[in-house]
């Protein structure tokens, strides 16, 4: 069964639109809020304080992003590539989804709750004290889901411009023509 081509630039738009949105926000976070917060304000805790509610929205919005992915990426390669390359187009959405959802569901508030139990600020504690022991291994998962929804994202996109540069096959008026023979 063949897609209907009415709905491929419409679905392509989504598509790319939703590409934007799952690594946009993230790369924008990473390489601008979050070391312009961490240098302009006093302490690492109050930066923390901003950054996790930005983080948190960074991470709702890159799950629908992903979800929109997964359905568009069914919808578009579902004659057009081979079957390994096609199951791959698809579930690297997923796995795009589920690394958000880690961060935002089960990373984000350990942080948040080790931040407010802590005694006093985690940068005056000593390098040996479990809250910021803790609190490092949180934030180096955290940072590691965030590269891997990243590294999807960017997966996807080049699948997607492979797609987009694949040879289709015209079906348009014309195309059951015999070859002109070749004068002289």
């Amino acid at each position: 069964m063949r897609p209907d081509r009415r709905f491929e630039a419409p679905v392509l738009f989504l598509h790319l639109s939703a590409l934007v949105l799952a690594i946009g926000p993230f790369l924008f976070f990473g390489a601008v809020v979050a070391p312009s917060l961490f240098r302009v304000l006093p302490t690492r805790d109050l930066a923390a304080r901003v950054v996790s509610p930005v983080l948190s929205a960074a991470c709702l919005i890159a799950e629908v992003a992903f979800g929109v992915l997964f359905a568009t990426a069914w919808y578009l390669g579902r004659d057009r590539f081979p079957r390994l390359t096609r199951s791959l187009f698809t579930r690297l959405p997923v796995a795009g989804f589920f690394a958000a959802l880690v961060v935002r569901e089960l990373l984000i508030p350990p942080i948040d709750r080790i931040r407010q139990e802590a005694p006093g600020l985690i940068d005056q504690l000593p390098a040996a004290d479990a809250s910021r022991i803790l609190l490092e291994r949180y934030h180096r998962l955290a940072t590691g889901f965030t590269g891997v929804l990243i590294i999807v994202g960017i997966v996807v996109l080049v699948l997607t411009v492979r797609l987009l540069a694949a040879p289709r096959r015209f079906s348009g008026p014309g195309a059951a023509r015999p070859p002109v023979p070749k004068l002289l």
